[in-house]
């Protein structure tokens, strides 16, 4: 099915006229009922941005992807200043299991599933573009459950020299100093710790396990690549961010984010980034801790980097199907958890949620426009010839 035609553009335009609204570039989107990419196009309207996509089955829809139209100006994205840019690496699932049940997961565990072996992971590593990458991030569920995760990091290290293999976990394992110290001799390069849910910072046991886990990182000189919460509720912005400024944790950033209508939270409450930049804008200043917006950084509508008490936070907001702008999506980090190509974080997870928790086929595979490039091209969108090019 050929989506992008001059007749569905022709409709977009005329939907947003009917709207009253004031167009500004075109998208592309996902069909939240077949999962189709789609034309779309954005526009605002009474100070909030929106985009309005058409299906050839589902016809026209708008959604809002911005609530601030003054906020959405105001971002400066730039993929050009290095300590922001994360298109060296791809995220690998290697495992379904988890040792933790937090409401917002996107991934839904399952704890009595065989792992998939080691050598058939290495297989899969070895058709991704080697070449171009630094890295391998290793995820799940949670990666550090696989009886031979060591071995596994040592592994992906000795595929090239200018490999280094990473992860993606709730720290627990870290927890463990024997473990800590059989991943530090397979030279794993780098941990991105998910400290996650909120109600999480008053249990006794995940969280000291936690704590003991950074601790240890810290003792043992295993760098920390961020340090990430997900709120369900933005009342819990103030135990996250007193947490963090409690705290003299190293790591390169921390990261917060509002939940999302993905994986095992449905019907989350869909509020935007300006939403959760504002929130801990407005904790920082009834609580005296300085503020500012890190300008210079890869902000987009998902995530905007600001600085808190000399403290990087990265504040993010996922879209989900509905409203997914994928001219916002042209960098990584970059994930291989579907079938159909290397694509960005939030559009394999929204994908994945329809293929493998939910066990649907995947209608079409994304424009190549949107699959894994270094330097990803500045040619404007064309939605007529979306298809036929081959960046």
């Amino acid at each position: 099915m050929n989506q992008f035609t001059q007749s569905a553009i022709d409709k977009i335009h005329s939907a947003i006229s009917e709207e009253h609204g004031t167009e500004l570039l075109p998208t592309v989107s996902l069909c939240q009922h077949c999962h189709y990419h789609v034309p779309a196009w954005r526009y605002h309207k009474d100070g909030q941005v929106f985009i309005a996509k058409h299906c050839e089955t589902h016809g026209i829809s708008h959604h809002m992807i911005e609530s601030d139209y003054e906020f959405y100006k105001g971002l400066y994205y730039t993929q050009d200043n290095p300590k922001y840019n994360y298109n060296t690496g791809i995220l690998v699932e290697v495992t379904d299991r988890c040792n933790l049940e937090c409401p917002h997961c996107y991934h839904l565990p399952d704890n009595e599933i065989v792992d998939t072996s080691r050598f058939s992971l290495l297989r899969s590593i070895l058709l991704l573009p080697l070449g171009e990458i630094t890295r391998i991030i290793l995820s799940g569920a949670e990666a550090t459950l696989r009886k031979d995760f060591a071995r596994l990091v040592s592994d992906i290290n000795s595929l090239r020299p200018d490999i280094d293999a990473t992860v993606m976990t709730n720290g627990i394992q870290f927890g463990n100093e024997k473990f800590v110290k059989e991943v530090k001799e397979s030279n794993l390069a780098g941990v991105c710790i998910g400290l996650n849910h909120p109600n999480y910072i008053n249990h006794k046991v995940v969280r000291k396990k936690q704590i003991a886990a950074i601790e240890n990182m810290h003792k043992l000189d295993i760098p920390i690549s961020y340090i990430s919460y997900t709120m369900i509720d933005l009342d819990e912005v103030s135990d996250i961010m007193n947490e963090i400024c409690d705290n003299f944790w190293k790591t390169k950033n921390f990261r917060i984010r509002y939940g999302s209508d993905i994986g095992r939270n449905p019907g989350q409450v869909r509020i935007f980034v300006s939403d959760v930049y504002k929130a801990i804008e407005q904790w920082c200043n009834d609580n005296n801790k300085t503020f500012e917006r890190i300008i210079e950084a890869d902000n987009n509508i998902y995530h905007v980097m600001a600085k808190v008490e000399g403290r990087d936070i990265r504040i993010i907001q996922w879209c989900d199907e509905t409203d997914i702008d994928m001219e916002e999506l042209r960098s990584g980090p970059w994930c291989n958890f579907v079938p159909d190509g290397i694509t960005n974080f939030l559009h394999q997870i929204i994908r994945r949620d329809l293929w493998k928790n939910s066990g649907l086929k995947l209608p079409d595979s994304p424009p190549n426009r949107y699959k894994f490039a270094v330097n990803p091209s500045k040619e404007p969108l064309d939605l007529l010839n979306l298809y036929n090019r081959k960046i």
